[in-house]
């Protein structure tokens, strides 16, 4: 079993994920409701696009609305741990469940990203289908990955390290009987 801490987080691929990793929202449902606005009689089209496949939904939206990272807030305190481990030598790869296109955009704004893999249809790259990407990647036990929520715990396992932002508290205790180091970021202002 490999143990490190977070002095080692550099010497690893570093993976991360898009909503509500790098901010508290979800790119799907900015796209739906763009969508919605612009083409409110078109609603059961996109059900139909949904009822296929998510994949295909999230593929399609994009074909209809111009989606623009600059309308993302993202976590400052996230983007600036990750300017200093790319300083450190880090290799940092962005692994979102949402649409490729969308994964390249955001890779170009931010740019320290190496590579951006999203969802392509038919493949929907969240939990299992995620952690079989990085694990063909990378190896097992041979990246560190930023992730939020409970289906995230697929890839946390296969990780060698977890970094954790928002989670709930049935993730963190998840986590807490893990045997891998996790570094935890709190990101939302309580209300």
């Amino acid at each position: 079993m490999h143990h490190i801490s977070e002095q080692d987080f550099a010497k690893f691929p570093i993976c991360v994920d898009l909503d509500g990793t790098l901010w508290d929202g979800d790119c799907l449902w900015m796209c739906m409701s763009d969508f919605l606005k612009r083409y409110p009689y078109r609603i059961f089209q996109m059900l139909f696009w949904w009822y296929q496949d998510r994949t295909y939904l999230k593929h399609n939206l994009l074909k209809f609305i111009s989606f623009s990272p600059e309308k993302i807030s993202f976590f400052p305190e996230i983007l600036a741990y990750l300017h200093d481990l790319k300083k450190q030598g880090a290799t940092i790869y962005l692994i979102t469940g949402s649409d490729q296109k969308i994964a390249d955009m955001v890779s170009a704004h931010l740019n320290i990203f190496e590579k951006a893999f999203g969802s392509t249809i038919g493949c929907n790259l969240v939990g299992q289908n995620k952690a079989n990407l990085l694990n063909k990647i990378f190896g097992k036990k041979n990246y560190v990955y930023f992730g939020n929520e409970w289906k995230d715990r697929f890839i946390w396992e296969n990780s060698i390290a977890a970094v954790a932002v928002d989670i709930d508290q049935k993730t963190f205790n998840w986590l807490k009987s893990q045997p891998i180091y996790t570094r935890r970021f709190i990101c939302k202002s309580s209300i």
